[in-house]
């Protein structure tokens, strides 16, 4: 574990490289393009635009309620899928760095998180104009997204660990991750609103980690204070999945290299 330790805090020490890596890839995918990255911000205002008045009409919900709701909801779910299904094949999509430099494991995951942060800053500028039509309940409560961020993040980017891991060892995993975060899109209330369910259903939804993690952020953002409950489940889920990620790491590190 001391080992471990090391090893995390050496890929945090290399904070340049890989915020560097993670930058490139960004400018990478969107190279020679007119709007460059701002294509993620395009795709996003298109796509509430189109499922904002359609969903809205379909719940029968006004839309000063809906849109703040689902536009959260969505821009952080593109940062949940994007950091899971993107890393579990961050040690493949590296194999060439791990094949011939001794550079932490943790680092490939942190250049996913980075880059998937840097995604989401692009995404968010589509809040500011949807909170200009349909303004939320100002409130210093707002502040509360920065730690609720951080234990978000925390939890994705050790189930990020863990799922790139475990798609290494076996290949087959990485497309069923993608199924199933596909799969938790609908259950988890990202479109739909989880006080419009029943008390039972209420409950199974909140079987569904994301689901802690998603009304936490969209609670904070839109002003709400959220309850010590929340605050307590998302900081245990988030603990929890990092001493998984480190245990795993810990027993597979020096048989990675070989997986790949």
């Amino acid at each position: 574990m001391d080992s471990l330790s090391a090893e995390i805090k050496h890929s945090f020490r290399l904070f340049t490289l890989w915020r560097t890596l993670a930058w490139n890839d960004v400018v990478n995918r969107y190279r020679r393009s007119v709007l460059g990255p701002f294509w993620i911000t395009l795709s996003m205002a298109t796509t509430l635009l189109a499922m904002g008045p359609l969903y809205g009409s379909l719940f029968q919900l006004s839309l000063q309620d809906f849109m703040p709701h689902l536009s959260v909801g969505l821009i952080f779910w593109s940062l949940f899928t994007g950091m899971i299904i993107e890393s579990s094949t961050a040690f493949n999509d590296a194999a060439h760095f791990i094949r011939q430099t001794p550079l932490p494991f943790p680092l490939y995951i942190l250049r996913v998180t980075w880059r998937q942060l840097i995604i989401l800053l692009h995404n968010l500028t589509v809040l500011p104009f949807v909170f200009l039509f349909f303004p939320p309940s100002w409130s210093w409560n707002m502040l509360l997204i920065f730690p609720a961020l951080l234990l978000t993040v925390l939890f994705l980017s050790s189930v990020g660990l863990i799922t790139a891991i475990l798609c290494t060892r076996y290949r087959d995993l990485a497309p069923i991750v993608t199924s199933v975060m596909t799969l938790l899109f609908f259950i988890t209330p990202i479109i739909w609103q989880l006080s419009l369910l029943p008390s039972k259903h209420q409950r199974l939804a909140q079987l569904n980690p994301f689901t802690h993690f998603i009304e936490l952020l969209r609670g904070t953002i839109l002003g709400q204070c959220p309850s010590m409950l929340a605050w307590v489940l998302t900081s245990s889920l988030a603990l929890l999945t990092a001493l998984i990620a480190c245990f795993l790491i810990t027993k597979t590190r020096t048989r990675i290299a070989y997986w790949i």
